[in-house]
């Protein structure tokens, strides 16, 4: 293993240690919360859908919503890890100031703090199928790719999210406006609970822009085999990107915050 790719897993190690004093929360994050969700949502909302002869979906409303709340999940763990946590590392508890004094770099601090957001997203994700799984939300094998699917958006949302708190002196309104604007609305209408041919066309363009409607997409072609091969790759090209450009955005705030 290189220095510098041990430099990040160091990151890893720090965050894991760091998550033991929380580790209630995030059992129940993890399980609990999604769970409630496949019961409110998908058995409960979806018995009632399915009972009144809605056959538009080509599958009962629990196979068609489970592979969707996977990734909206997936999206508000990435940005829930990505904003506090970050800003509280560098306001109040100051830990990346005392890393940047040791060899660690910035861009290390960084992408191992990423690389932490990314490993969780996985886990979630896995544990999240495992328990729609067993009320039957799956109808193939190959739904097990819509873990790295909507890992993959989580990370997407999440790098931005990362540049934005470790930008930020305070926490102001900025991650009440995030969770509000952003996080919320994209939750509702971009293809989570419905398909979004019925939304008003010019709320379906701006649904296309949303990293959780590409990441719902592509979650749904790898669980129900609705999707498309060249659809897929310009799925994940469009995460992959956001992604990218996102890690870029957190290496410079990172580097700009520990040199005030």
């Amino acid at each position: 293993m290189t220095t510098a790719l041990a430099a990040r897993w160091i990151l890893v190690e720090y965050w894991l240690l760091d998550a033991k004093r929380y580790w209630r929360s995030v059992l129940v994050v993890g399980v609990i919360q999604p769970l409630l969700y496949v019961l409110a949502l998908g058995v409960g909302l979806g018995a009632v859908i399915d009972r009144h002869g809605t056959t538009s979906l080509g599958v009962p409303y629990l196979a068609y919503v489970a592979p969707a709340l996977l990734v909206a999940l997936a999206v508000q763990f990435g940005a829930s890890d990505a904003s506090y946590p970050v800003l509280s590392k560098f306001k109040w508890e100051r830990s990346f100031h005392g890393m940047a004094g040791t060899p660690l770099t910035p861009t290390q601090i960084s992408d191992g703090t990423l690389l932490w957001i990314t490993l969780r997203l996985i886990v979630n994700c896995a544990v999240n199928l495992a328990i729609m799984s067993l009320f039957g939300a799956t109808r193939r094998w190959e739904a097990i790719l819509a873990v790295p699917a909507a890992a993959l958006c989580g990370l997407a949302m999440a790098a931005p999210v990362a540049a934005f708190s470790a930008s930020r002196d305070n926490e102001g309104q900025g991650f009440n406006v995030l969770a509000r604007f952003i996080l919320m609305p994209m939750f509702l209408f971009a293809g989570t609970f419905y398909p979004i041919d019925r939304l008003p066309e010019w709320a379906r363009w701006v649904a296309y822009l949303t990293p959780l409607w590409h990441g719902t997409d592509l979650a749904r072609s790898a669980a129900l085999g609705t999707g498309s091969a060249a659809l897929d790759v310009v799925h994940v090209a469009y995460l992959v990107a956001m992604a990218g450009v996102g890690f870029a955005l957190s290496r410079r705030a990172f580097s700009r915050r520990v040199a005030k």
